[in-house]
């Protein structure tokens, strides 16, 4: 367990015989505040070993010492020295020094206290500018000489450079894990569905199993990840890691990662720093290794396959008809949002409310003052209101001439959309015998989900699940006639 802490603080106030001067006055030696800093970079057996012995060490070595006034030993157990931030106890033991509260720190090694040349010199000048002497006590050093600082640069320069050694070496052990395909020994960490037994092994966890498989049909029966998380928080399904609540980046990371479908795939990150721990995407830097069926499967390869390719039909429909946000993130409310599509500029139609309060869609191009000619047509657009009763300035109002036609002029009332993908869907009733199996896998899953509610039989008003599993959109041609299209790779015009 990796910690940071300050152990045995306690005062110790030394007896001295009192000695007579010359002028006979009593007089004291002056007693220095003395702390002492520990570390070990791992939480081995043998390095608590060796940790314990240095705190128990330093202890009585300065409790002993009449000159030295105990102010406690800072203590950071399991802690790279390449990384200042994550070292508590010593970044408290700097603000004690501040405050006066230290006047000397003792400290096994340079390797000690610090492995970042940077880092380690900017604590020792900041120290030294508060008076404080940092004594490294295997180098005999005192930095509060001016002769120390040469010494500790190139000391800390050696310490900064074996831990880059150390740490090729351990990314050279592990890459020979990957070759190998050694799981067990690679930090996969804890993420949902799984744990490891006393040998290493992933195993499933059968609570979270649920959890996963719930995610996979859901997405499949398209709901979004939007809405997947939001169901998830609102009934308080727990996360692997604890949170406030589920994200849609948590759900598209369960819906992507192969090791649910049973494989491994190793070396996805990596360490960009040796000295920041900053990990990045490998995007080729690095080789991977991918091994098949390296542990239970808790989704079936050709289930995980069909979402991969679900998300590629999501990000091409997105790219195609210039959408910001997922098609299916607010299906709930509206279950045509992105899905009603102008056939003229490719962009969606949005649903908006006209002055009577009825509902209709349109081109959401008309948004930026931005339309795409209909060539050949003409158009008139309706006359303005008029506010004004005055008769008078009534007669002044001219009507607006006919113009070239926009595809942004063409509205379709709500109830006919609805009334066109009501019609669609019962007409596939009848050609249910005549559906032929498709050559695409995600359509051939599509065709079967399609069948499966074509049995219910024929529907009379919108059913909010039946269009998030079967339509595609519906276009809008540029004399305002429709078409509806289904994910099963058919389509039927009005």
């Amino acid at each position: 367990m990796k910690k940071g802490r300050k152990i045995g603080l306690k005062r110790i106030i030394p007896l001295y015989p009192i000695q007579n001067t010359s002028k006979n006055k009593e007089t004291k030696e002056p007693v220095k505040k003395v702390a002492a800093y520990c570390r070990v970079s791992s939480s081995s057996e043998e390095q608590l070993s060796s940790f314990n012995a240095q705190v128990n060490y330093y202890k009585k070595y300065i409790s002993d010492n009449p000159k030295y006034e105990f102010a406690g030993i800072y203590a950071d157990e399991g802690i790279s020295g390449t990384d200042l931030n994550k070292r508590k106890a010593f970044n408290e033991m700097i603000k004690e020094a501040k405050e006066g509260n230290i006047e000397m720190i003792i400290t096994k090694g340079i390797s000690r206290f610090g492995r970042n040349t940077i880092d380690t010199l900017n604590s020792i000048r900041a120290l030294k500018e508060l008076g404080v002497d940092v004594y490294f006590e295997k180098e005999n050093i005192h930095t509060i000489n001016s002769e120390g600082e040469l010494l500790i640069t190139l000391l800390s320069a050696l310490a900064q450079q074996t831990s880059k050694s150390q740490s090729e070496n351990v990314k050279w052990g592990i890459h020979k894990q990957y070759e190998r395909g050694n799981i067990k020994s690679v930090g996969s960490g804890k993420f949902l569905g799984y744990i490891k037994d006393e040998e290493g092994n992933l195993i499933i966890d059968e609570k979270e199993e649920v959890i996963v498989k719930r995610i996979y049909k859901e997405f499949l029966d398209g709901y979004g990840t939007h809405q997947i998380a939001s169901k998830l928080t609102k009934e308080k399904v727990p996360m692997t890691f604890g949170g406030k609540g589920w994200c849609p980046s948590h759900i598209k990371r369960v819906l992507t990662n192969e090791k649910y479908k049973g494989d491994f795939r190793f070396q996805k990150t990596y360490n960009i720093s040796y000295l920041t721990k900053k990990r990045a995407k490998n995007e080729g830097e690095l080789p991977q290794y991918y091994l098949e069926n390296t542990h239970p499967a808790i989704i079936d390869k050709e289930i995980w396959q069909l979402v991969q390719l679900e998300f590629k039909r999501q990000e091409e429909y997105k790219e195609k008809h210039h959408l910001i946000n997922s098609t299916y993130h607010n299906n709930n409310k509206y279950p045509f949002a992105g899905r009603v599509i102008c056939g003229t500029c490719g962009y969606t139609y949005m649903q908006m409310t006209d002055d009577d309060g009825s509902k209709y869609f349109r081109c959401k191009t008309f948004l930026g003052n931005k339309y795409t000619h209909i060539e050949g047509r003409e158009f008139t657009p309706k006359p303005q209101k008029r506010w004004s009763t005055n008769p008078s300035v009534i007669k002044r109002r001219k009507d607006p001439p006919p113009r070239q036609m926009y595809c942004t002029d063409i509205k379709i009332d709500k109830e006919r959309v609805e009334r066109v993908f009501i019609e669609a869907f019962n007409s596939m009733i009848d050609k249910v015998d005549n559906i032929k199996e498709r050559e695409n896998l995600l359509e051939k899953y599509r065709v079967k989900e399609l069948n499966k509610l074509l049995e219910r039989g024929k529907i009379v008003d919108i059913d909010k699940d039946i269009i998030r599993r079967v339509l595609e959109s519906i276009e809008v041609d540029e004399n305002g006639e429709l078409e509806v299209r289904f994910l099963a790779g058919f389509s039927v015009k009005d």
